[in-house]
């Protein structure tokens, strides 16, 4: 059976469909990627072919812009981007050859999406975050938006509404004309035909984490965290990391530039706390470091996180979910997309605390002292161990939807 994997965004949206093809390579799939040249590394790494979508100036171009880091606006920019790129999906789908028994995306994967509509291919389309699923019992957390969870649902459906309005308006328009090109129907609202439309429809979130609700999609399924196993550490941060304490992490995303205040912030909180801390980022720190400070570029979560005390992050999915799988307290200090939801789930579970700049380092005290905190990291830890176990589900999904046999590989 040939699969593509198709997904669009940053390395924490890429790193599940690396860890869901992983699993269908090992049952003997051919498995491929459309991928940002950014990324090709990530597949080269695991040994997928992969086919160049767009150029590395493209990703750079909008992972550069720091308005991609603001409430609201971001999200709406990474959606501009999603719509600039679909000619790129088009003709790397095209290099392909396209003969595929299951085309695999992510949210925003929608070119590759309609290209498999377009050829009868069946689509399994992967939500990593809750937020992606509206409901009016579990209002995603998002910046001053607090008021809105003890509203009445008729104001609820007000709102919804003219959140449509503006998707419809903005996003829905270039897709149309791409699908048009394909023969394709158009499509008549974005988050119910777009996000919500395809064979399979799953959620990479546990129940534990994102509470099934009755008001999502019909058909969608939910699994647990794609964690993926261990492997060994680079020699100099592995020396490094045996030189003294466990550190607290401090990363703030993998497709962040922007890290000069971040750096600093994790310079002073170390100060002002002691101890040693890690810094992972896209950019090096614009000081010298200090004692006790080290920067790594780059390290799978699921290799250092168990050798440190605790961790400082910006929400992302990836890094929340393997934080939890570690058993370490979470600092979730958000910027926008999916992050305030993802911090506000952390406190709810009490596994960690959202912050802002300001109260970092009175919050890490509460982190390191709080037997309350230390209990929820633990909990949420026994349930993330469930996931390694539970992840051949999701591979015996994408098989039925590619029609493969249980017996043998068509």
């Amino acid at each position: 059976m040939r699969i593509l994997f198709a997904p669009f965004g940053s390395e924490g949206d890429v790193n599940p469909l690396l860890w869901l093809a992983g699993l269908l390579a090992a049952r003997g799939h051919r498995v491929e990627f459309l991928l940002t040249p950014h990324y090709g590394h990530l597949a080269d790494r695991h040994g997928f072919a992969w086919h160049p979508m767009g150029t590395e100036e493209d990703f750079l171009r909008t992972a550069s812009n720091p308005a991609i880091w603001k409430p609201g606006i971001g999200t709406w920019l990474v959606a501009r981007a999603m719509s600039e790129s679909l000619p790129a999906y088009q003709q790397a789908f095209e290099s392909s050859g396209g003969d595929f028994d299951l085309v695999v995306t992510s949210s925003f994967g929608l070119a590759a999406a309609a290209l498999a509509e377009a050829r009868g291919i069946p689509r399994l389309m992967l939500h990593l975050q809750p937020m992606c699923l509206r409901s009016h019992r579990d209002l995603p957390a998002f910046p001053g938006g607090a008021c809105l969870s003890r509203t009445p649902a008729v104001f609820l459906d007000a709102v919804f509404f003219c959140v449509d309005a503006i998707l419809n308006r903005t996003i829905l328009p270039p897709l149309n004309r791409f699908r048009a090109g394909l023969g394709l129907p158009r499509l008549r609202d974005f988050y119910r035909d777009a996000l919500m439309r395809a064979d399979g429809l799953a959620l990479l979130a546990p129940e534990w984490f994102a509470p099934p609700q009755p008001d999502w999609p019909k058909g969608l399924r939910q699994f647990d965290f794609p964690l993926g196993g261990k492997g060994p550490l680079p020699q100099d941060l592995l020396a490094w990391l045996g030189s003294g304490g466990p550190p607290v992490l401090w990363t703030h995303g993998s497709a962040n530039v922007h890290l000069a205040k971040f750096h600093r912030l994790a310079r002073e909180a170390t100060r002002q706390i002691g101890g040693r801390a890690l810094m992972v980022g896209k950019s090096p720190p614009d000081f010298s470091l200090p004692d006790g400070m080290f920067f790594y570029p780059h390290v799978a979560f699921e290799d250092v996180f168990p050798r440190c005390r605790a961790v400082v992050h910006h929400g992302g999915i990836g890094t929340t979910s393997k934080a939890f799988a570690a058993g370490i307290p979470q600092l979730v200090i958000p910027l926008a997309h999916d992050q305030h939801d993802n911090a506000a789930r952390v406190e709810r579970l009490g596994a960690g605390l959202e912050g802002r700049p300001h109260d970092a380092s009175r919050k890490l005290r509460v982190l390191f002292t709080s037997s309350e905190i230390a209990r929820g990291v633990e909990k949420c830890r026994l349930l993330a161990a469930r996931s390694p176990s539970r992840s051949a589900l999701l591979a015996d999904w994408a098989e039925e939807l590619a029609g493969c046999s249980k017996n043998g590989i068509e």
